[in-house]
């Protein structure tokens, strides 16, 4: 093709001078000059609007270990400027001691009965999450390119913010209690608590629930939430998480999902206002004894029924995110014309 291209020029174009437009100024705005760039670098345009907002703090133990005890999320207010930002919570994660991780190990090794029954999820989802979501709702890859390529930006965000978190824990995975738990698949390398899967998964049930209906709280017994939950009890079958580890992603993974929706402002989320949610490992017992996680307890933990997890705190307004609003909008307008 490089040849042929320069053979045409060389014969259609000589070596003639040439005479050049004067050109004219851009008549697109910068959402509709988003939309012209590669899917690829409209990715990194928008995550790095998402994410330029979002920063993290750590408690470490007393006296201090090598681990912090609790990382909070922290997002951007609209008060200051760019030099003089002022930061609240978002959501806080508070690790489980090891003796609660080792309690736990038995319940990873019950649960590999399972291996063989939900084996085809468990490693297709290692890679794909997005197909499984859009069994439940209708947004195919020829219909919703926006609400797919909003999706995959949410993926994005939550994979950033629940690496850095697994960072500074430095929660161990249940092999390192047990060379009896042999997971099916590959033991990821990084730290186990929160679940990656369970904060990807719940930030897409809660971006996608809000789609759907801007005013909708956590069900957890809806087929977005109870798929959310299945994703995440998945990587306990497979031998590579806790339970825990999935009760923490929840309440990561439903916090990202809210703030997205709160910086896209009026398209999404009317108020453009998020609150802040927290997750204490230490809590998350059943009478000193391992606990699971499953759609019911997750009705517990939202509900406020479970000391490990805490919804209330006040909203307050986030900046708006414009490029991602921009694509936001034009995901609203694809689900709108679903029935079309």
């Amino acid at each position: 093709m490089t040849m042929a291209l320069m053979r045409a020029r060389d014969a259609i174009a000589g070596a003639e001078l040439i005479s050049p437009d004067a050109g004219t100024a851009s008549s697109l705005d910068m959402a509709a000059r988003l939309e012209r760039l590669d899917g690829d670098h409209r990715a990194a345009v928008m995550a790095g609007e998402l994410l330029e907002d979002i920063s993290f703090s750590f408690t470490d133990y007393a006296p201090a270990e090598n681990t912090s005890q609790t990382v909070t999320v922290l997002r951007r207010t609209t008060d200051g400027d760019a030099l003089n930002a002022s930061y609240v919570s978002l959501a806080q994660i508070t690790r489980p001691g090891l003796a609660e991780f080792s309690e736990a190990t038995q319940m990873v090794a019950n649960y590999a009965e399972l291996r063989a029954d939900r084996s085809a999820e468990i490693q297709v989802q290692t890679q794909h999450l997005v197909p499984f979501f859009a069994s439940i709702m209708p947004i195919e890859a020829s219909r919703s390119p926006a609400i797919r390529e909003a999706l995959f930006t949410a993926l994005d965000v939550a994979t950033f913010v629940v690496m850095r978190v697994k960072l500074a824990l430095g929660c161990p995975r249940p092999t390192q209690f047990s060379n009896r738990i042999q997971p099916m698949i590959t033991c990821p390398s990084h730290a186990t608590l929160p679940s990656g899967h369970a904060t990807q998964a719940f930030t897409l049930a809660t971006v996608l629930s809000l789609l759907e209906n801007p005013a909708a709280t956590v069900a957890p017994d809806s087929q977005l939430y109870r798929l959310a939950c299945r994703i995440a009890i998945n990587r306990t079958v497979a031998g590579v998480h806790f339970p825990a580890d999935s009760a923490a992603g929840a309440v990561l993974g439903i916090q990202l999902g809210r703030y997205l929706a709160a910086r896209a402002g009026a398209q999404i989320n009317g108020s453009g206002k998020v609150g802040n949610a927290s997750f204490d490992g230490t809590q998350f017992t059943n009478g000193g004894q391992a606990r699971d996680f499953h759609y019911a307890i997750l009705n517990e933990m939202t509900n406020g029924t479970d000391p490990s997890a805490d919804f209330t705190g006040a909203a307050t307004a986030v900046r708006p995110a414009p490029m991602w609003g921009s694509l936001v909008m034009r995901a609203m307008n694809e689900w709108g014309q679903r029935w079309s």
